[in-house]
């Protein structure tokens, strides 16, 4: 279970700004706006801070940001503005956004195990500074940056919630067409489908390699056994896939392999990947952006232009969940 845990940590998306990792910190520390953010508003909050909900209930989690040895203890929903920016695209559909708002706000419940502050560093999550959301979107700047503030601020305090506590929840920019089960030590992730998906940039892709390069790259897996370039495509057996089609298990040569250290080995963008021959080359055929769990928001942007609101999105791509609000 630990191992499952560190690798969609690892894969959780593929990053939204390509400078970004999900594991670690935004290059050049700058966070414009977080210094504010800990007051009473000002250029970073555009206005004001997020940090309760008018009835003081959201207001009760802060995350203690650090930047040039200064910490500031910033509102966990504001913090969550910040958050949003960096995981999804500000364009999607409102209803997207606030779906995605309950997501990470749950993740950030759940590391803090009801405590009422956490270290930003304890969270292992991106998050954009102002200035960085000012490269990012250009010229669309304030509507994105509204889009994403209205989308925390609609959903202030509501969280996912499995048998009372926050649930573990995941999510990928896009799935195969299909989602994949948790099964039982993941009882909050459904198997769902996700049509939208194929209509997601980047959701087809496809690479080619030699059997030397392929060979090459599969023995530098850790605890890898070199397999025989002239056999390869020969050698390579999918030995197990999920009902959405992801590989988990895959034989190369003598060696048994997960599809995520495959996926690695090979810079593919998913674990849903296929073998075939090409001209005396392999060519792998990969479906998805993402580890392919949890909420898709390529799948429910799609579903929301069906006219489905938040939260029919998240019940689409969780189970045994319930939607609660902080303090209620």
């Amino acid at each position: 279970m630990k191992r499952f845990l560190t690798v969609l940590m690892i894969m959780v998306m593929i990053p939204y700004v390509t400078t970004m990792a999900w594991t670690g910190r935004i290059g050049g520390g700058d966070f414009t706006g977080f210094e504010e953010l800990a007051g009473a508003g000002g250029e970073g909050s555009q206005g004001g801070s997020l940090g309760t909900d008018g009835n003081g209930v959201a207001g009760r989690r802060y995350v203690a940001v650090e930047r040039e040895g200064k910490v500031s203890r910033v509102p966990a929903e504001d913090f969550l503005v910040h958050v949003l920016a960096a995981q999804i695209p500000a364009d999607f559909g409102p209803e997207t956004l606030k779906a995605q708002a309950v997501i990470a706000r749950t993740y950030i419940y759940r590391e803090m195990d009801g405590a009422e502050e956490i270290p930003e560093e304890a969270l292992d999550m991106d998050a954009l500074s102002g200035a960085q959301m000012e490269e990012l979107w250009g010229g669309t700047y304030q509507e994105d940056y509204s889009r994403i503030r209205e989308a925390v601020s609609a959903t202030s305090g509501l969280y996912l919630a499995y048998e009372g506590e926050p649930a573990e929840v995941f999510f990928c920019r896009a799935a195969s067409g299909a989602t994949r089960p948790g099964g039982q030590e993941h009882p909050c992730l459904r198997q769902a489908e996700s049509p939208g998906d194929l209509l997601a940039d980047g959701y087809l892709s496809i690479a080619v390699f030699t059997p030397e390069d392929l060979a090459r790259r599969v023995s530098a897996i850790p605890g890898a056994v070199s397999p025989d370039a002239d056999r390869l495509l020969e050698e390579i057996q999918v030995a197990e896939r999920d009902g959405a089609g992801y590989v988990v298990q895959i034989q190369i040569g003598p060696k048994t392999y997960s599809g995520e250290e495959v996926q690695y080995a090979l810079g593919l963008s998913s674990p849903c990947f296929y073998f075939d021959e090409l001209q005396g080359k392999i060519r792998v055929t990969c479906k998805g952006i993402g580890h392919g769990y949890g909420f898709s928001q390529a799948g429910a942007s799609a579903l929301e232009k069906e006219g489905l609101g938040f939260e029919a999105l998240l019940d689409h791509y969780f189970q045994n969940v319930e939607i609660l609000k902080e303090g209620i």
